[in-house]
């Protein structure tokens, strides 16, 4: 089981990377570009195991929408996440608080 600090800071993290793809208007945003954002933002790096679990949980809830872009003669891949309509409700206070996303 998690401690308080690490649950309280976990569900801060996911607050923050709704907030910032709200703040990015709903449009696709680079898995790296957001790693950025929340570096700025936070003030620390979150690494990409962590930045990808937050994904995942965030995507579940609906949150959060995320896919892939391919680039096959390059052999480029690339993830993008955008906030979905029921994240910016989350963020905006028009649904109830969710207890695993602290904003």
């Amino acid at each position: 089981m998690k401690n308080a600090s690490k649950r309280i800071t976990e569900e801060a993290q996911r607050g923050s990377i709704v907030q910032i793809l709200v703040e990015w208007r709903m449009e696709w945003m680079p898995v790296g570009e957001l790693r950025l954002h929340f570096l700025r933002r936070a003030g620390y790096q979150l690494s990409e195991e962590d930045l990808q679990f937050h994904l995942n949980y965030l995507e579940r809830k609906g949150y959060v929408e995320t896919k892939k872009l391919r680039a096959a003669r390059a052999g480029l891949e690339l993830t993008a996440v955008r906030a979905s309509a029921s994240g910016v409700d989350l963020a905006d206070g028009r649904v109830a608080e969710d207890a695993g996303v602290g904003l």
